[in-house]
C-alpha cells in the first residue's frame, strides 16, 4: 500500500513537473539600425572605430567599408571563471557597414548581436543587448563622437527660462 502511495507521489510529481515548463521562444533577432549621417565615410567610419574599441571591440575593417567584430572583451577580474562558468555572461558583437551617400553624407548600418546563458551546464542563446551595448545607445556615442546633436540644451532650455 504504501509503495503504490509512494509510486503515485512520484509519478504525480514528474507530471506536474514536466507539464509546468516554459514555452520555447523564438530566438531574437540582432539589433539593427540603418541611418543617414551628415558626414563623410572617413570621419564616420573614424567615429565607428573610437566608439568601438573604447568599448573593448577588436575593430579591422574589411574592404575600406565593412567591419565585424570579435565577442567584446570584458574586464579581466579574478572571479572571470566563477561568474562565465557558472553565473551566465552575455557577450556581443558588432558589425557595421558604412557607405558614401554624397560627399557630406553617409549611410551607417550598424548591427548588435547578444548571446547569454545562465549556468555553465547551458549553451550560449541569442538574448536582448544589455543597454550598453544596443545598437541604438552605440548609434548615439557615434553621433556625439561626429558632434551631431538634435537639439541644443543650454541651462535654459533644460530647467527653464528664469521669470
Amino acid at each position: 500500500m504504501i509503495q503504490k502511495d509512494c509510486l503515485a507521489i512520484v509519478a504525480l510529481t514528474v507530471f506536474a513537473f514536466g507539464c509546468s515548463s516554459v514555452p520555447p521562444q523564438p530566438p531574437l533577432a540582432p539589433e539593427v539600425v540603418e541611418v543617414t549621417l551628415p558626414a563623410s565615410a572617413d570621419r564616420v567610419k573614424a567615429a565607428v572605430t573610437k566608439v568601438l574599441s573604447d568599448d573593448n571591440y577588436d575593430v579591422d575593417w574589411k574592404d575600406g567599408a565593412q567591419l565585424q567584430t570579435g565577442y567584446r572583451d570584458e574586464q579581466p577580474s579574478i572571479w572571470d571563471w566563477l561568474v562565465r562558468g557558472r553565473f551566465g555572461v552575455v557577450r556581443s558583437r558588432a558589425q557595421a557597414a558604412v557607405t558614401a551617400e554624397t560627399d557630406q553624407s553617409s549611410r551607417l548600418r550598424l548591427q548588435v548581436s547578444s548571446e547569454g546563458k545562465q549556468t555553465m551546464f547551458q549553451g550560449w542563446e541569442p538574448t536582448a543587448p544589455q543597454v550598453p551595448q544596443s545598437a541604438e545607445n552605440k548609434l548615439r556615442l557615434i553621433k556625439n563622437e561626429l558632434k551631431i546633436v538634435q537639439t541644443t540644451y543650454t541651462t535654459e532650455t533644460f530647467y527653464g527660462s528664469k521669470p
